[in-house]
């Protein structure tokens, strides 16, 4: 059943919105039940692509960027990446705060072995999609997360307008 069978919204943005949302969830479930089959979760091949596409290795801060995950979840993933052996974090000389992170033998050899089987599934579930429709699908999404970080800047100044600091202990007080 589709998800505007059961849900009927009046507003067509608001349908089309949902459809986005359904549809995310749709594959969140897929790239589960599809990785609990290989050695890696979908959040760490999600980083190995990444690390692999950025040919060198990168700083934790960029990483997170690029994945859109938060500092301490990246921690965490890298904690359990390094300790299975998939990928590897080092200082930098000149900055001892940062580090950069790259894949190991080990953890190059897992892509490789799990890329074939998860290209053969992105191939199944977009095709029912001409290449002119899925080029233009990507567009939308682009679209669509342009729209979202505009609310989302929108959203943080909202925040940075509410709380201001007083007082030279630095006193915390809401309003504007």
């Amino acid at each position: 059943m589709h998800y505007n069978e059961i849900n009927k919204f009046a507003n067509p943005a608001h349908e089309a919105l949902m459809g986005v949302w359904w549809s995310g969830l749709k594959l969140k479930k897929a790239a589960r039940a599809f990785f609990r089959a290989h050695a890696v979760s979908d959040t760490q091949f999600n980083a190995m692509v990444v690390l692999r596409v950025a040919g060198r290795p990168l700083a934790q801060k960029e990483l997170c960027e690029r994945l859109l995950v938060d500092k301490s979840d990246l921690t965490g993933l890298l904690d359990r990446m390094e300790k299975a052996g998939l990928v590897r974090r080092k200082g930098i000389k000149d900055d001892k705060r940062v580090n950069v992170v790259s894949l190991t033998p080990k953890g190059l050899a897992e892509l490789d072995r799990t890329e074939p089987d998860y290209a053969a599934l992105v191939a199944r579930t977009m095709s029912g999609f001409a290449p002119g429709e899925i080029a233009a699908l990507t567009k939308l999404m682009l679209r669509l997360h342009d729209a979202l970080e505009r609310e989302e800047e929108a959203a943080l100044a909202g925040c940075a307008k509410t709380v201001r600091f007083s007082g030279a202990r630095g006193r915390r007080n809401e309003g504007s």
